[in-house]
């Protein structure tokens, strides 16, 4: 009877160390931001399936100056997803099968990776799975894109006290974002990128009524702050929002706390710099005010979609202290 105990916790042991052990050899994935591997029969990327994964996938992503894909997509048929296509991070598979349905695997291959598969009996089958999921597909990359930098990011965070105490907040900054000007309520951190700059912008305002839970007044706050702020190269020259061309504004949420998304362009005052921001207003109800994390690029003739979502990764690590829902 012993001797069967024996083997019965021995046999547990090896199985639990085989699976820790394949945890441990896992490869590191690979792969830049935003860059999906597609892989698929190579006459269906040409035709109408490959046409409906463009129209998803390679959508314009959301309020840059010029246009850029939400991913950037890159095909190779079936035969080649050996062992170096599949360390890629992000991976979307279409086949064709007697199980149709849209499967989500984890760190597969690599680590970290996600793989979504997607399975139909035909063409038409598998149109109609993307159509119906592909924006659940999409939030599930970009959610897994922004925890991706955000775990990076944490390799080298910079010293926040000073944030935490004056702003009633914690957030991941990393340390090569350097502090360009502190007010009170208000700080500003740039990072040098390739022909241009990218920015980081905190600072709180008070709630004064219903108007500013609804996001009403987030670009009369940006622009007041940016003419206080944010100068330009010459005198009588400031950041201010574009009017011209509306800003895309949506709910959301910022580590459980009602947020105000806010995209558009910015441009300088009498002045020829613009570029994209994105603005998070976070409620902070207890408190009276909102909480302000905003991010900015200027690098004229170069694309900007990617620094953009290293922006949102940071800014969405805010957590508000000791304040209520």
């Amino acid at each position: 009877m012993k001797k069967f105990i024996f083997l019965t916790i021995l046999s547990g042991y090896i199985f639990w160390s085989c699976q820790n052990d394949r945890q441990k050899i896992l490869p590191e994935s690979t792969g830049k931001t935003h860059n999906i591997l597609v892989i698929m029969d190579d006459k269906d990327w040409k035709k109408s399936v490959g046409d409906s994964i463009r129209k998803y996938f390679a959508a314009e992503f959301t309020d840059l100056p010029q246009s850029e894909p939400l991913y950037t997509l890159h095909q190779a048929s079936p035969h080649l997803f050996t062992d170096i296509f599949k360390t890629i991070r992000d991976i979307l598979i279409i086949k064709k099968g007697d199980r149709p349905g849209i499967r989500f695997f984890r760190d597969k291959f690599a680590k970290p990776q996600l793989i979504v598969e997607v399975e139909g009996k035909n063409n038409d089958e598998i149109k109609k799975l993307l159509y119906k999921h592909s924006q659940e597909i999409i939030e599930r990359f970009n959610k897994f894109e922004i925890e991706h930098l955000q775990n990076l990011h944490r390799q080298a965070l910079r010293d926040n006290t000073d944030i935490e105490k004056e702003l009633g907040i914690t957030i991941e900054l990393p340390d090569y974002f350097v502090l360009v000007d502190h007010q009170k309520n208000f700080f500003w951190f740039r990072r040098d990128v390739k022909n241009g700059e990218a920015d980081i912008l905190l600072y709180s305002v008070p709630i004064k009524d219903e108007q500013d839970l609804k996001g009403n007044r987030v670009i009369y706050y940006r622009d007041s702050i940016g003419k206080k702020y944010i100068p330009g190269p010459l005198d009588s020259t400031y950041m201010k929002s574009e009017h011209n061309l509306s800003p895309t504004q949506v709910m959301t949420t910022i580590n459980g706390k009602q947020a105000i998304e806010t995209r558009g362009l910015w441009n300088m005052k009498n002045d020829f710099m613009g570029g994209p921001y994105v603005n998070y207003s976070i409620i902070d109800r207890k408190h009276h005010k909102i909480i302000v994390g905003e991010g900015f690029i200027y690098a004229p003739a170069i694309d900007k979609r990617d620094y953009m979502v290293q922006l949102e990764a940071i800014l969405r690590t805010i957590k508000l202290k000791d304040s209520d829902k």
